[in-house]
């Protein structure tokens, strides 16, 4: 089955790419969130990407979509403890467009469940109301240390860690319970459907590499971890 999965700069994302990169034909998009990140944050994502092919020997095609501007309208125009969630269903509705475009049948994420203020239970359902198309997410059991874990065998914690500037809007007290009825309030605040279309319309490929081949020395290791070895036998 063909997955958008959404990749940023952080830990889990990667991670969640690479455990469904295993079953799965996966494509990659990242939410450009500049004005509100810096560049070192989309320099980050590609060398993720570029790791990410490495490891999984898939081809991972990169698409982007400039999510500052839909940022920026919520900044200004809906109640602050709220830019998270209208950023993530934003994200989503992005990642569900994607998803018909390509033919996926699904979108997946790094969430881990109650790890930060958009990814409490009842959160994540509110996120997951904006969009039709089931969300995968192969983390949402796991803790942190289990993920650095993943993330270090993979090769990609040492990219996430980099130095960069993070969405500088988070707010100070996010809402960890909001009520639909209330998210659907500030959104009625916006011209949702402008919002909306301009994310379809700015939707690009960034690229790929890898051909589809699966990586020479590819293994499954013993806790479920598929672990790729270079050439030369060593691990990344």
């Amino acid at each position: 089955m063909k997955v958008v999965v959404l990749l940023s700069g952080g830990i889990d994302s990667p991670v969640a790419v690479y455990l469904l990169a295993r079953e799965h034909e996966v494509y990659l998009l990242n939410m450009d969130n500049r004005p509100f990140a810096d560049e070192e944050e989309w320099k980050n994502v590609r060398e993720l990407a570029k790791r990410l092919r490495e490891v999984t020997g898939k081809p991972l095609p990169l698409y982007s979509s400039s999510h500052g501007p839909a940022q920026g309208e919520f900044k200004d125009r809906c109640t602050a403890r709220y830019q998270c969630i209208l950023c993530k269903r934003m994200m989503f509705r992005t990642a569900e467009m994607l998803a018909r475009r390509l033919g996926a049948g699904a979108i997946g994420t790094g969430d881990s469940l109650g790890q930060v203020a958009s990814q409490t239970l009842q959160n994540m359902a509110v996120v997951e109301e904006a969009i039709s198309i089931p969300v995968l997410r192969p983390l949402v059991g796991l803790d942190k240390t289990e993920i650095i874990e993943i993330a270090r065998r993979i090769g990609t914690y040492e990219i996430s860690i980099l130095q960069s500037t993070g969405c500088t809007l988070a707010p100070d007290k996010p809402a960890v319970k909001a009520e639909l009825k209330l998210i659907r309030a500030e959104e009625n605040k916006l011209d949702m459907e402008r919002i909306v279309r301009d994310a379809e319309e700015g939707l690009e490929e960034i690229g790929g590499e890898g051909g589809g081949r699966e990586t020479e020395g590819a293994t499954e290791a013993k806790e479920g971890v598929k672990v790729t070895k270079e050439k030369e036998g060593g691990e990344r």
